[in-house]
């Protein structure tokens, strides 16, 4: 009776474990869904770490084609925080999607309307969405390295043939018969192929190891396409279909999987023990390893498709998030034609959180002039960056976004490069040299696929007169037809000398109280105002500086000579 007891006691423990384990489970899995549904419309606020931050670019590194953002601009306008506020995704592969999408600016319309049919259908359908997300949240990521890089990995070990694993397994398999023939003899064989087989083991699995983590991600990758695919999504009905079919390839890579996916598991169970070494002597698990390798060297390309697919659906809906956090956001209106007006209605920087809007209609060129600290850096990067998200995710912060499909480039944030001992103006004029190059390869190019490029200070590394002689030119020869350049500049002598080639835009101060106030409105013509004396005497510079410098200014406005008065 005692005994009895003890069983269902043990039995009622186990059960209420498994239960309460079943409960937790689910309310953790409803927590995480009120938080997504929460987050939807805020910036994430997520810290990444070290080895994230290596793999994310990894997609774009592999399948990055002839157009992309390079590395000058993407750190110019500094896309990574662009990047980070923009990714809701909940899987290594929708963070690798959606950098790779940032930096692939389409330069046609082709797929931008079924993007855009996407995006809607699941910023409009909340359940879901979030039944999406939580498949996502359940793939999850991928750990050290990319799943590109554990493809690269796997093709580096190459075929690896079981003949000497079968030969291993045949030779137990003799020497256990043999025992009913000579008792001695065989016991004697067995011992000696029992420690062959169990060092051969050892060694294989510790090469074999490490790419397992591969096979699980790639085993998730399917589970999660089987429930995306059990899904309604009735506009994404394209999506889905597109889906199944590269699920379907893959189907004989999900058969008896799981014997290799417990080749790192390690439980202490009994049984496990007893299975592990039956796995040692007789290397199946290693058999079916080197069966499924050869499956992924086979199916790279099918598995990597599955991969972006899955990386896509992820990316659209933090594409919706992403809009959903604006204050306002809109579908860009794009051509594909050179000569079509640029123009941005009431744009604004993502970043900032109080931003004042600007407008513009542009055919040609712009030039702005304006005091420090006025605005003229960051409009240029407003522009530049809504003119990246019209190209990649069909969204701009802005209330109207017309414009051609751009090759975009830019040279502004730039630095003195230490590791080559490289001066400013070094780096600087290479930095403008790849933009005159793409520059004249639009001029002579017959895809109708114009320019658009962001200076900021031409040429500010070297003296003022061939600053001067030297910016005239280069913004000259950035001002024919098909090139459209934004720069900006403290030289006013450009504003007279480009007057011809560039729209003439500024943005100006008021000193009021004591204070230097910036309205931030981009206003047309040049700039009439210098604060660079004022804020001298602001900071508190004696009259004999300041009083002195502004005299002197003032002179050389009137005369165009440097005269000590």
């Amino acid at each position: 009776m005692e005994v009895v007891i003890l069983l269902i006691g043990i039995v009622v423990v186990f059960l209420y474990v498994m239960i309460r384990g079943a409960i937790e489970e689910k309310n953790n899995r409803k927590k995480y869904r009120e938080y997504l549904q929460s987050q939807y419309g805020k910036f994430p606020d997520r810290e990444y770490k070290s080895e994230e931050l290596k793999n994310i670019p990894r997609l774009f590194d592999h399948i990055r084609g002839d157009n992309y953002i390079d590395d000058i601009t993407w750190n110019d306008l500094e896309m990574e925080r662009i990047y980070m506020l923009a990714n809701h995704t909940q899987s290594a592969a929708g963070a690798e999607y959606l950098y790779y999408m940032l930096r692939s600016p389409k330069l046609k319309k082709d797929g931008t309307d079924k993007l855009e049919k996407h995006i809607s259908y699941l910023m409009d359908n909340e359940e879901e969405r979030l039944d999406i997300q939580m498949i996502l949240h359940d793939l999850g990521n991928t750990g050290r390295f990319s799943m590109f890089d554990y493809l690269d990995y796997l093709e580096n070990l190459g075929v690896r043939s079981n003949a000497a694993h079968i030969l291993s397994l045949a030779a137990l398999l003799l020497s256990i018969a043999l025992i009913f023939v000579s008792a001695s003899k065989g016991a004697i064989l067995l011992v000696i192929v029992s420690v062959v087989n169990i060092i051969s083991y050892v060694k294989e699995k510790n090469q074999a190891a490490p790419y397992v983590t591969s096979f699980s991600y790639i085993m998730r990758m399917l589970s999660c396409t089987d429930k995306i695919l059990e899904n309604p999504l009735t506009d994404l009905d394209d999506y889905k279909e597109n889906l199944n079919a590269k699920n379907s390839k893959l189907d004989s890579f999900r058969n008896n999987s799981k014997l290799v996916l417990q080749m790192n598991n390690s439980t202490g169970n009994p049984t496990d023990v007893i299975f592990d070494y039956i796995k040692m002597l007789t290397h199946i698990d290693l058999i079916q390893f080197n069966r499924m390798l050869n499956q992924v060297l086979k199916m790279r390309q099918e598995i990597s498709e599955l991969a972006l697919d899955i990386g896509y659906i992820d990316a659209v809906i933090s594409i919706g998030a992403f809009r959903k956090s604006l204050a306002y956001y809109c579908v860009p209106e794009l051509y594909e034609k050179k000569d079509e007006p640029f123009s941005i209605t009431d744009g604004f920087h993502p970043f900032i959180t109080e931003p004042v809007p600007n407008s513009f209609e542009q055919r040609r060129g712009m030039l702005i002039t304006g005091s420090n600290a006025s605005g003229k850096s960051t409009f240029l990067k407003m522009v530049a960056v809504n003119a990246i998200l019209a190209q990649t995710i069909n969204t701009c912060a802005a209330r109207a976004y017309h414009g051609s499909f751009f090759r975009i480039y830019s040279s502004m944030a730039l630095r003195d490069n230490l590791d080559y001992g490289e001066s400013y103006y070094i780096v600087e004029i290479k930095a403008l040299k790849r933009i005159v190059d793409v520059a004249e390869e639009t001029l002579t190019s017959t895809d109708d696929v114009p320019l658009l490029c962001f200076v900021d200070e031409v040429l500010r590394g070297t003296n003022t007169v061939e600053r001067i002689a030297a910016s005239t030119q280069l913004l000259e020869q950035l001002s024919q037809k098909g090139i459209y350049c934004f720069a900006a500049t403290h030289d006013i002598e450009l504003t007279h000398l480009l007057e011809n080639n560039y729209d003439n835009y500024h943005f100006e101060e008021e000193v009021k109280n004591g204070d230097m106030l910036f309205s931030y409105h981009l206003l047309s013509g040049r700039a009439q105002t210098r604060n660079a004396i004022k804020l001298l005497e602001l900071i508190g510079f004696s009259d004999n500086i300041t009083k002195k410098a502004n005299n002197l200014a003032g002179n050389f406005l009137k005369t165009g000579k440097w005269e000590n008065v």
